[in-house]
């Protein structure tokens, strides 16, 4: 009976403790940040000079993989999103405990060969800093050299698509490794700055198609589209006391002896 006794007091305060928690984050503040600039840069071809990098603030993109254009199929292109989070304020007693990570997939903005039935990608972290993405001519860097950087750095977050994905948004948690690296950005003011590239990129160049988040055009000619633009979708919320739980659990510690 004692036994008994004591694990319901002990699933009592356990389920207090989470009620307390629960509590806290219930009350979270949602900051939303929008992508300023976003691009691709293309892999070198085997013979021949390299393409220009997709990096003009006046036509901006995000497709990964490649195409084929007036009869010429491109290499494969990996992509690059911006994020100033200067203006970034979390509240004051609160921390960030987690961030969406959001595209938009439109119909008809897959076209792959689905290897094994599905095509994924990985959205990393990168060596190159948000100038070399944007003007690459003066960075010291060759086109190699940023390309090999996207998509290959410290794991932010990934989707998988196959042939039952629905068009629309496309929602993705992002990793602890992406969240600390974006506080890095809020405090120091940096450029904060997510790479991507298809993992199930097929390089036959008999593949006149294989890409994903295709016809996402941001900005046409100078001007905005209106096609929705990547954003960061940011979830703070206040800390949970640890005193406060701590002499909480007490107390039920105490009724607990005073029972036996």
């Amino acid at each position: 009976m004692q036994n008994q006794q004591l694990k319901r007091s002990r699933g009592a305060l356990f389920g207090t403790a989470i009620l307390i928690a629960a509590g806290s984050f219930a009350h979270a503040s949602v900051i939303e940040v929008d992508s300023f600039h976003l691009g691709g840069f293309y892999a070198v071809p085997d013979a021949g000079p390299p393409l220009i990098p997709d990096n003009d603030m006046l036509f901006q993109n995000y497709f990964m993989g490649h195409t084929t254009v007036g009869g010429f199929t491109t290499t494969e292109r990996r992509t690059f999103f911006s994020f100033d989070l200067s203006s970034v304020v979390v509240p004051e007693g609160e921390v960030i405990v987690g961030v969406d990570f959001e595209l938009m997939l439109v119909f008809g903005g897959v076209l792959a060969n689905m290897i094994d039935g599905f095509e994924t990608a990985s959205f990393t972290s990168t060596t190159s800093d948000y100038l070399t993405f944007a003007d690459p001519a003066s960075s010291g860097m060759g086109p190699d050299e940023i390309f090999d950087s996207m998509g290959t750095g410290e794991f932010y977050t990934g989707v998988g698509i196959d042939d039952m994905t629905e068009d629309g948004e496309v929602t993705m948690a992002m990793s602890t490794a992406a969240i600390f690296d974006m506080e890095t950005s809020i405090s120091t003011g940096a450029t904060f700055m997510i790479t991507g590239k298809l993992d199930t990129y097929d390089p036959d160049p008999g593949a006149l198609f294989e890409f994903i988040f295709g016809l996402s055009d941001v900005v046409v000619g100078g001007g905005s589209t209106g096609f929705p633009v990547p954003k960061l979708i940011i979830t703070t919320a206040p800390v949970p006391s640890p005193a406060g739980i701590f002499v909480l659990g007490g107390g039920l510690l105490c009724s607990i002896r005073r029972k036996r």
